[in-house]
């Protein structure tokens, strides 16, 4: 047993005035006395002290009236106190005495106080102690005077109603209650919400009417801004080409007056030199033979020999340099070939519309070469492609081949990088050099990936500088190779050159003066070669021609024609130098009234900021414009409020249905617990039935030794009644209405004992159960508790000799002068034969 009662105190209760303690020990406790004397008093002692609050079950009207009644003779008390002690060794209470004490008190206001171990609490927290051992005032391990004539006399429903109090159906039934009541109240806040949301859904579909047409007319003057703006646009370009084509042609015209002034600064030249020719001539007849002449000449060619052949012996040397050079460029470039085996296939590939890695098509000075290198960073090895389908097939080759990954930059789709209006102020500073992308050097069509990656970076002398400009206003990069990026981070420190790898520029350029130096060899040599042929021929004349002086005479006449041809043509140069100038006045007069045009266009374009342009045609835009203003007129007054009215609307609409959503997500979730509550409730009756009905077989088995169960009237319904049936003597199986007084009452014990082992407790208390047996089925039942007194505590209360006889110890009260009086006797066990 996990505890048991060991003693029970009385003072001033019922009929014990005076204070008296029973002293229970385990197994069968019998009280015994005449009627009248009191014995029933134990079991109310028992209840008023664990709890009981009904004091119609402890036979009282009121509480007080459970205090010692006195007479004429003797006074009444004062209270009724009740003690009980109850075993703790094994622990089964949470205290660590071997043994604790329960103890109410009540005064003649009836006003009671609950004591446990000496200290003052509350009913709730005696009945929370008390549970740990499955007792309870109100537990079916009390059977008191009537309670099996009740079940006798119960309908199979009341019956069934034993069956819900033991499972604790009446716990699921309160749950379930609860849970009704709830879904009452959401159902009452379901219908309101579906109210207020059918009023506010019929001005919900009016303010959407009306916002419609606003966010209509709103698309529509966001429309006429976009085709006013296009087509101030293109009257502008309209205009900036005219103003543009004006500016080329003046452009031209003062080329071609240059080329006049050209041509008649040549034409003096030459007159200048013909005149002095002539005038050499004129001073060489005198003094000049023929063989002077032909000697000077001879000297020329030799001297020009000589000079081809050092000119010649110069080129190769430098063409020996150059080609050291482009050894040892082409050297680091392979060796700078430190660029992945990625970029190296895709290059290998060699796609006519894969131009090559940054750094190959762009030559860079070598003062701004650090500055390139830290800026560019690991953007040097991107590769350049024409467009997006070159770039995409080079990307699934990587994937399908597996070699790894590379950045293309493809030209038709690449976004340049430019500075605001603001940061190309700062180009005017002290101490900024330039902007980086202008000053890399590289094919035109390569500009877009250039500006891509330098076009927003500018050069600066030092890191003072950046910091006077303000770091984080622009990206700036120093000639050492400090870095200040626009988030405010800089990149700094010593930095370790890289090996000038060539570009693919630099080999070109290095390539082309090679072979220009070898035509210009081999152009010196074949003109070595022809001033030789002369060499022999002016020998040849020098011997053989004697009439200079004539030939002289023969070129000043000549000369002399020329000159007059040449101041000819002096005059018309002039002439055509004059209309050009005019046709020049006249197409600046034009251009100053198309700048000012412009200028005006400008204006009205600057008002558009910010908006994307249509590219139609002029006369397509005024005819949209004239369509999206007729469409604006035909809309009428517009409530333009009416967008911020229903969007505020509609968030409380929404917020509305979900109210009702959650509402009616808590419906669900409450008949989803209902229905589970009832499940359990269910499932708790069934398997209660089931253990009781096996232990009402096994007792009455031992009782009568015949058949019983215990079933519902309705399988389905546990509601439904509850039959109890059994087979007394061998009698056929009968519903305990059709027993005779004995087997009914044999048969109610049996379900009563039934219970108990169902949840059996520490201690069973039998008050004249065996009022209403025979001798024969009293033995039985007397035997039956003997049995169960091996392992259970049991106190009876009885006049039967037969049980008085089982029992170990007896408890004999009598009644004197209006008092109960106990003596107690035990038994020795009488061992058989």
């Amino acid at each position: 047993m996990s505890t048991r009662i060991t003693k029970l105190t009385m003072h001033g209760f019922k009929s014990f005035r005076k204070k008296v303690s029973i002293p229970f020990l385990e197994g069968f406790n019998v009280v015994a006395g005449p009627n009248g004397s009191g014995k029933s008093n134990l079991l109310d002692a028992l209840s008023f002290v664990l709890g009981k609050s009904s004091t119609k079950s402890m036979r009282a009207d009121r509480l007080h009236e459970l205090i010692y009644q006195g007479d004429k003779n003797i006074p009444s008390s004062e209270y009724a106190s009740v003690s009980l002690w109850l075993d703790n060794s094994g622990k089964t209470f949470p205290f660590e005495d071997p043994e604790i004490t329960i103890a109410r008190k009540v005064n003649r206001k009836g006003n009671s106080i609950y004591k446990v171990n000496g200290k003052t609490t509350t009913r709730e927290k005696v009945l929370e102690i008390l549970s740990a051992a499955r007792i309870h005032p109100d537990g079916f391990n009390m059977i008191m005077q009537g309670d099996v004539t009740q079940v006798i006399e119960m309908s199979s429903e009341e019956r069934r109603e034993i069956l819900d109090q033991v499972a604790g159906i009446s716990l699921y039934d309160e749950k379930k209650g609860k849970a009704q009541k709830n879904l009452e109240l959401v159902d009452e806040k379901l219908r309101e919400v579906e109210i207020i949301i059918t009023e506010r859904l019929e001005r919900l579909q009016s303010l959407e009417q009306e916002r419609n047409t606003a966010l209509k007319y709103q698309e529509l003057i966001d429309q006429l801004k976009q085709l006013n703006a296009s087509l101030a646009y293109k009257k502008y370009q309209s205009e900036k080409n005219r103003y543009d084509s004006l500016e080329g042609d003046v452009g031209l015209n003062e080329t071609r007056i240059k080329q006049l002034e050209n041509d008649v600064k040549r034409l003096e030249q030459e007159i200048e030199s013909q005149e002095k020719r002539r005038q050499e001539i004129t001073e060489k007849v005198f003094v000049r033979s023929k063989e002077a002449g032909i000697r000077e000449e001879i000297e020329d060619v030799k001297n020009k020999i000589i000079r081809n052949k050092d000119r010649i012996e110069s080129d190769e040397r430098e063409i020996d340099r150059i080609s050291k050079i482009i050894e040892k460029l082409s050297s680091y470039q392979s060796r700078s070939g430190s660029y992945s085996p990625t970029i190296k296939t895709i290059i290998s590939l060699q796609k006519p519309s894969v131009y090559g890695i940054v750094s190959n098509l762009i030559k860079i000075p070598s003062d701004y070469r650090v500055a390139a290198e830290v800026s560019g960073g690991s953007r040097f090895w991107n590769i350049i492609v024409s467009d997006t389908n070159t770039a995409a097939e080079c990307i699934s080759f990587l994937k399908r081949e597996r070699i790894g990954r590379a950045t293309f930059l493809p030209l038709n789709k690449i976004k340049q990088r430019e500075l605001t209006d603001q940061q190309k102020q700062l180009l005017k500073q002290p101490g900024v050099i330039g902007l980086l992308s202008n000053l890399i050097k590289s094919d035109p069509k390569y500009i877009p990936a250039i500006k891509h990656i330098f076009g927003d970076t500018i050069v600066v002398e030092n890191l003072g500088v950046a910091r006077k400009l303000g770091i984080g206003k622009v990206r700036m990069v120093t000639l050492d190779g400090d870095l200040a990026e626009t988030s405010g981070a800089m990149v700094g420190g010593y930095y370790k050159k890289r090996e000038e790898a060539a570009s693919d520029i630099e080999l070109e350029e290095y390539e082309q003066v090679r072979k220009d130096l070898d035509e210009e060899i081999n152009f010196l040599r074949l003109e070595i070669g022809q001033l030789n042929d002369k060499l022999d021929k002016l020998r040849q004349t020098y011997e053989k021609e004697s009439q200079s002086v004539l030939d002289l005479d023969q070129e000043r006449t000549k000369i002399d024609e020329q000159l007059t041809l040449m101041k000819q043509k002096r005059n018309e140069l002039f002439n055509d130098r004059a209309a050009v100038l005019d046709q020049i006045n006249k197409l600046k007069i034009r251009g100053a009234k198309t700048e000012a045009e412009l200028s005006s266009l400008k204006l009205e374009l600057d008002r558009y900021q910010g908006v994307e342009y249509i590219d139609e045609k002029p006369e397509v835009l005024e005819d949209k414009i004239d369509s999206t203003t007729s469409q604006l007129n035909s809309l009428g007054l517009v409530n333009m409020k009416a967008v911020e009215e229903y969007d505020r609307f509609k968030g409380e609409f929404d917020e509305l249905k979900n109210k009702y959503d959650s509402i009616r997500n808590e419906r669900d979730s409450i008949v989803d617990m209902i229905e589970k509550i009832e499940g359990k409730k269910k499932e708790v009756f069934y398997e209660c039935l089931r253990n009781i009905d096996k232990n009402f077989r096994e007792i009455f088995k031992d009782l009568a030794n015949g058949e019983s169960s215990l079933s519902l009237e309705d399988q389905l319904n546990i509601q439904s009644g509850l039959l109890i049936k059994a087979n007394p003597g061998g009698k056929h199986l009968l519903n305990i209405d059709s027993m005779s007084g004995g087997e009914k009452t044999l048969t109610a014990l049996a379900f009563l004992f039934a219970i108990q082992r169902y949840k059996p407790t520490p201690f069973y208390v039998l008050d004249e159960i065996d009022a209403a047996l025979d001798k024969v089925n009293t033995k039985k039942v007397a035997d039956l508790i003997k049995k169960m007194s091996k392992k259970d505590q049991f106190l009876v209360i009885t006049h039967n000799d037969y049980t008085i006889k089982q029992g170990d110890r007896v408890y004999g009260i009598s009644m004197e002068n209006h008092e109960s009086k106990i003596l107690g006797l035990e038994f020795p066990e009488i061992k058989a034969g």
